[in-house]
């Protein structure tokens, strides 16, 4: 092996190094490495020259000078993190370092919001982003290369990245990933959206150092991703975490369920909403009905809003069981709920597992799911060492 590819090996070991715990101090990224201090010093001097790295005086201060911590340079190149939620399509320009560069929202037409129409519109706005990428003014590094695109979908993928079926989209056995590549030309990761707000929890979220995790979120439908000894557990064909398709009761046997499950017929967004239109009470539809319904006054919604908690806490008393979870992480419509959720779910839980779990709402700041979805792009883009090139 040459100096050169030596050389090489230990700068991507450097950057993968980098990308995991964000910004270090070099004498930490030596004793991480086992590289001299030197030799890291040396690397990432050569790092800072091609803009690859930056570092900054944030750390703390030793000896009358602060330790200047590098990490990845978040203009250097960028991943497209699109998120293709219920009703709406979110896309993020997110930084090598993970930092979130730009951000849009699309809203389909009514006529553009399902099937073959939806995909369209989504290939269109990927389009869009992907131009409007090009021209992004970064700094330093004006129209950083694009180096993958990432993309969620409310709905079980397969690692192909084939859609098996999205009742809110109509999409089924849609070869998303292949249709992505194809069109775009870039590397590609399709995955469901409950999965990637599990990754984006696990690795740079609140709870990144717990060793077991369940998302709970709640939209339309109703999923879940699992992260088990710090890594999402995707089930034998990519369909773990469909909690929606739980069975409330013994008497759902009898039903078989074409998209939407037994459990999200009933709890999520558009069957609780039947629900509370068959018990006489009032929403407004333009306004988050777990809202709406958990804060309400009105007794029969009060009467709802028990029975609606006590199936909910069912099914988790159900998930612990099975996985016993250090954190319960409350997604979607739950997550800005978790402050009333957190009691009413806990109590219900107390004396019915063996350990009550953390119930905690999501904490990056941002989409959870478009997180997740930069962390999966970059990861298919492969070695960070390729940028050494």
């Amino acid at each position: 092996m040459t100096t050169r590819t030596i050389a090489r090996t230990n700068s991507g070991r450097i950057l993968e190094l980098l990308r995991a715990r964000g910004p270090m101090a070099r004498a930490d990224v030596a004793q991480a490495t086992a590289l001299s201090v030197s030799t890291v010093s040396r690397l990432v001097a050569e790092m800072l020259g091609s803009g690859l790295l930056v570092q900054s005086e944030d750390g703390a201060v030793t000896g009358g000078r602060p330790t200047r911590h590098v990490r990845l340079n978040a203009a250097a190149a960028t991943t497209l993190a699109v998120d293709i939620a219920d009703h709406h399509t979110q896309v993020a320009l997110v930084g090598l370092d993970g930092t979130v560069l730009r951000e849009r929202t699309w809203v389909p037409d009514a006529a553009e919001m399902t099937g073959d129409a939806r995909l369209a519109h989504t290939l269109d706005v990927i389009e869009q982003a992907l131009t409007e990428a090009t021209a992004y003014d970064a700094g330093e590094h004006d129209n950083p290369r694009c180096l993958a695109l990432g993309v969620s979908v409310p709905g079980p993928v397969t690692s192909a990245g084939v859609v098996r079926f999205s009742p809110s989209l109509v999409w089924d056995d849609l070869p998303l990933g292949d249709l992505l590549r194809e069109r775009f030309g870039l590397p590609v990761a399709v995955a469901n959206d409950a999965n990637l707000i599990a990754i984006a929890e696990s690795r740079v979220g609140d709870y990144r150092d717990a060793a077991s995790l369940f998302v709970l979120a709640v939209f339309d439908g109703i999923g879940s991703g699992i992260v088990v000894d710090r890594a999402l557990w995707p089930g034998n064909a990519g369909c773990s975490g469909q909690i929606g398709r739980m069975l409330l009761d013994s008497t759902a046997i009898a039903n078989v369920y074409v998209g939407y499950g037994d459990l999200e017929r009933q709890l999520g967004s558009v069957g609780l909403a039947r629900r509370a239109a068959d018990a006489g009470i009032a929403i407004r539809p333009e306004s988050d009905i777990f809202a709406q319904l958990f804060t309400s006054t009105d007794p029969a919604a009060r009467d709802l809003s028990t029975l609606v908690l006590d199936q909910f806490a069912a099914a988790l008393v159900n998930v612990c069981a099975l996985i016993d979870p250090e954190v319960i992480v409350l997604a979607g419509w739950f997550a800005p709920l978790a402050d009333h959720l957190h009691g009413e779910l806990e109590s219900r839980l107390t004396g019915r597992v063996l350990s009550v779990p953390r119930i905690a709402p999501e904490s990056t700041g941002h989409a959870g799911a478009l997180l997740g979805a930069a962390h999966v792009a970059l990861d298919t883009y492969g070695a960070l060492s390729q940028l050494l090139d």
